[in-house]
């Protein structure tokens, strides 16, 4: 007999023998092969746990979305069958609630108390260590210790580099999703130690796509007030142009209005406007203005005499212009 040592957990192996005589140098064929599972033993990690708080109009209730995920760990130890979440009022543990899921979130209905909530995962042989979030209070104020943040892009990743105003914090959540994403659970996250820089394939972020990226500074089990930014990480001219609105002319002037372009439309950070202006027969002018105006008054002009306006939009890939209008100023 032989015991067959270092193997992994819950793992089928296969074994066949083969034999030879003390007086031959020629080994015999191999048996069939007898196949056989190492036992399970419990998750000896805890879940990767996130949640996103939505608060209701009214400010005693809020729906707290949890989700998690398995860390990856190999070989696995078992087979997962469920999850069990357990939470309570931090001030009154005999309110402990317990659910059991086999998925990989929840939603969790809670008043204004702060909130303790721990996830485990199971399987045959026993459950995980815990994993362990605090809610806060809905008065409860946490100070801004995160001062900046930036992201940029190489060939391969997405970079994203933070400053804290607290050395002594050593672990953030850096969570990301896009902009227009109004499910809480199409958000992703990652648990970053002892660094206040994170990177990841480009692969995870669609180009012309603009993506709320925020970094969470935890104290313990507690998620601290968070430092949010946006970014594309990459530009496209927008998909089309402003209309222009021309209103109603005078003499000599005219004010020109235009709406913002539509977000998914963008595909990139609008970073001016352009008024292009034309009387007939005449010479095009153009007046340029920043992104967060949306009217400009066209002076100087010629009375009694018809212009074509149009408007471009642009960010860092180029510009795109709106439907030309026409408009003619007054005589008197």
């Amino acid at each position: 007999s032989c015991n067959l040592t270092g193997l992994w957990d819950f793992t089928e192996y296969s074994v066949t023998i083969r034999c030879i005589s003390v007086v031959s140098i020629f080994w015999s064929e191999w048996s069939k092969g007898k196949t056989a599972s190492t036992e399970e033993k419990a998750p000896s990690e805890k879940v990767d746990l996130w949640r996103v708080i939505v608060s209701s109009h009214s400010s005693e209730s809020r729906s707290v979305h949890l989700m998690w995920k398995l860390l990856n760990s190999f070989p696995p130890s078992g087979r997962i069958l469920g999850y069990k979440i357990q939470y309570f009022p931090e001030n009154n543990t005999a309110l402990k609630i317990t659910n059991i899921s086999t998925d990989k979130k929840t939603i969790l209905l809670l008043n204004e108390e702060a909130y303790i909530i721990s996830i485990t995962a199971y399987n045959s042989a026993g459950y995980s260590p815990e994993a362990i979030l605090r809610i806060p209070s809905t008065d409860e104020k946490t100070s801004q210790i995160i001062e900046t943040v930036r992201t940029f892009t190489t060939n391969e990743e997405v970079v994203v580099e933070w400053i804290a105003s607290e050395p002594e914090v050593t672990e953030y959540v850096v969570e990301w999703y896009k902009e227009l994403e109004t499910d809480p659970f199409g958000r992703s996250w990652q648990y970053v130690s002892n660094s206040t820089n994170w990177k990841t394939n480009k692969k995870n972020f669609k180009p012309f796509i603009c993506y709320n990226i925020s970094v969470y500074p935890l104290y313990g089990n507690t998620v601290a007030a968070p430092y949010s930014i946006q970014t594309y990480v990459q530009e496209k001219k927008p998909s089309e142009g402003p209309v222009a609105d021309t209103g109603i002319p005078g003499k000599n002037e005219v004010m020109i209005k235009w709406k913002e372009i539509a977000k998914d439309k963008r595909n990139g950070f609008i970073s001016n406007y352009t008024i292009f202006y034309k009387p007939e027969d005449g010479k095009e002018l153009n007046e340029t203005v920043n992104s967060d105006v949306l009217q400009y008054r066209l002076k100087s002009l010629q009375a009694n005499t018809q212009y074509t306006v149009y408007i471009m939009a642009s960010n860092e890939a180029g510009g795109t212009s709106g439907e030309p209008k026409t408009f003619k100023t007054l005589k008197f």
